[in-house]
């Protein structure tokens, strides 16, 4: 008697998309422990190559892995300084700034309102050129023909009544008044409190990543000092074959070109919108051209919130008028780089079509949090990697590309 095969591609699939799923459900319970981890990840994988680059030229392993962690060490230290320095400095003004929201409230509400008056003055006085008679006009009935039956009536008395007297106050006179428009008020849509307490909320998370950031360079460091025995210990772990060598070194180079082409145009991007917002008379203006410069490594939505925060200090310090010129610059940088000089560059360095990266966006987000967002390219193109050196899994690789 012969047994029923135990295994199949139901079964297979079944088995393969629940180990998925319980993978998925750990990284995501242990998002706080990964995410600093695979980011220091992330960033000693990149710097391998320029750590190739040093010993080709002729420095000592030690010598170029001790100048390169003191290199970006350094540069990453400076640069969490002056962050976190201007941010706790904008943390602590928070409290003044809530009078001047209260005025800039009023300024919108007064100029909202002084529009909608406008229009509401302009349809009554269209209303009363050329009123909607919405009854419909009544016909008269004809008068029916006196019969001869009906000549006699009934003799009027001569007796006089009273006249009745009508109370003409209690009848209201017809009036073309409109009634009164009832005011618009954005503190009914947030309030001004509400405001604050999520600029501070955004205060003290953009405060949390930057402790961490600390952290994450002391792991940077010990990472490129095992990043440089790696191949070693993958050819003696794999019997001499070199191979897995190579597939991590071609995802390193591809990784670190992305990043290149990115990080260029990620400085350029926050370099340009400090440079306007600083001659414009913006305060925080290089705190708000470094966080333009973070934030841009998210795809499609990090230049956008990025602009936020000097709008609306713009706005709260110089008016309207202010909060105008900032907004058309902040437009025209991020349309310059965003649109005409990064898809030019990119998609040779990414590969990955536009509706992939968001997705991954969205993906990775919800898997990682912040970090997921700000890896969601990288780690898609690595994923990309992986699935174009296997047979069967070459097609996925071709669905995620933009060719």
């Amino acid at each position: 008697m012969s047994t029923p095969p135990t295994g199949g591609i139901g079964v297979k699939f079944l088995l393969t998309s629940a180990a998925i799923i319980v993978i998925l459900a750990g990284l995501k319970a242990a998002q706080s422990l990964i995410s600093p981890f695979l980011l220091a990840v992330f960033f000693a994988m990149i710097l391998t190559p320029p750590l190739r680059w040093l010993k080709k030229k002729g420095l000592p392993e030690f010598l170029a892995i001790l100048v390169l962690s003191l290199s970006v060490f350094l540069m990453g230290l400076g640069i969490v300084l002056i962050f976190t320095n201007s941010l706790t400095r904008f943390g602590d003004r928070l409290p003044a700034y809530a009078e001047k929201v209260t005025t800039a409230y009023t300024a919108i509400d007064t100029l909202i309102n002084d529009v909608a008056d406008k229009f509401y003055d302009m349809g009554q006085t269209i209303y009363q050129l050329n009123p909607l008679d919405l009854d419909e006009p009544v016909e008269e009935e004809p008068a029916e023909e006196e019969t001869a039956d009906e000549t006699f009536t009934e003799p009027v008395s001569a007796t006089f009544t009273e006249p009745v007297s009508v109370d003409t106050e209690t009848v209201p006179e017809p009036t073309t008044v409109p009634p009164e428009r009832e005011k618009l008020s954005l503190s009914g849509i947030i309030s001004v409190n509400t405001l604050i307490s999520y600029v501070q909320l955004g205060v003290n998370t953009l405060l949390n990543i930057a402790t961490v950031s600390t952290l994450i360079l002391i792991m940077l460091v010990f990472m490129l000092v095992e990043a440089a025995r790696i191949p070693d210990k993958i050819k003696e772990a794999f019997g001499g074959h070199d191979l897995s060598s190579e597939y991590l070194k071609k995802i390193a180079d591809d990784t670190w070109n992305y990043m290149k082409i990115k990080t260029i145009i990620c400085f350029m991007t926050g370099f340009s919108a400090f440079i306007g917002l600083w001659f414009l008379g913006v305060e925080y203006a290089i705190l708000w051209g470094m966080l333009l410069f973070f934030l841009n490594y998210i795809p499609n939505i990090g230049q956008v919130f990025a602009a936020i925060p000097p709008v609306l200090l713009a706005l709260v310090d110089g008016g309207v008028s202010l909060a105008i010129w900032v907004t058309v610059w902040m437009v025209i940088v991020n349309s310059f780089w965003g649109l005409a000089i990064e898809p030019r560059y990119m998609g040779q360095g990414l590969g990955i079509s536009s509706l992939v990266v968001l997705l991954s966006l969205i993906f990775w987000g919800w898997l990682l949090g912040p970090v997921g967002m700000f890896l969601s390219a990288p780690l898609t193109m690595v994923v990309k990697i992986v699935l174009q050196n296997g047979e069967r899994t070459k097609w996925i690789a071709v669905l995620l590309s933009n060719r």
